[in-house]
Parts: structure tokens; sequence; C-alpha cells
């Protein structure tokens, strides 16, 4: 996605550093796209919830490759249909011409606070 970092001791003569720069490489190639790619879930999803007539939900933190939002308990079916939706979806962005070659899968959970976070269950027919 564009993104570029200097790897100077690639080509170093000392194995530990040449192994340490391959390692940087190759993590940063992962979590930058993760990164890249839930920046971009919350972009679609700040949209979503801004355009629609019955959403209210709120992002609360970023940790990583998550998303934690704040929703109404009535509201927890549809927002979470919304948020595999967009999620899932960018396996595929044509504006930046990329299409990954593995599904992305997302998990939902929901609790009243952080530390009761449970698997969302979800209802067969959802999406």
């Amino acid at each position: 996605m564009g993104r570029r970092r200097p790897l100077p001791r690639i080509c170093a003569q000392n194995q530990q550093l040449r192994a340490q720069a391959e390692r940087q490489a190759v993590n940063f190639v992962v979590q930058g796209s993760a990164a890249d790619l839930c920046k971009l879930a919350m972009i679609h999803i700040f949209a979503a919830v801004a355009t629609s007539p019955t959403l209210t939900a709120r992002l609360v933190a970023q940790i990583h490759d998550e998303l934690l939002f704040e929703v109404e308990d009535a509201q927890i079916p549809e927002f979470a249909a919304l948020v595999r939706r967009i999620m899932e979806s960018l396996q595929q962005v044509q504006t930046l011409e990329l299409q990954l070659q593995v599904p992305l899968k997302v998990n939902l959970s929901v609790g009243h606070s952080w530390g009761h976070l449970a698997p969302l269950q979800e209802t067969v027919g959802s999406a």
C-alpha cells in the first residue's frame, strides 16, 4: 500500500544484523498491511454510521488489529453485520488495486465492558 521502510542492514556482512533486518522487512509488510486495512475499516465504518438513520455506534479504541466500539444493545445485530460486511470486503480494494489472496475473517465479540467480552453468537441467516 505504498509504505516504505529503509533497512540499510539488509546487506550487512554480520549475519545477526542481516537476519534482524530480514525479520523487520517481513514484519513491516505484515504489520503495516494490517494497520492499513484497520484504518480503511475505521473510515468505512465511520462513514456508514454517519449516514445511517439508526446507528449511533462510536469507536472507543483501536488496539493493533482490533477495533472497540460502544454500541447500544438494540443496535448490536445491525452494527455487527455492518462491521463484518465492511471488514471482510477489504479483501478487495479497487481504489488501491488491492486483491488479497486469502479471505479476511472477522471475529466479533460483545460485552458490557472490555473485560467481559465474549464471542458474538450469530443467528442463522445473519451476515
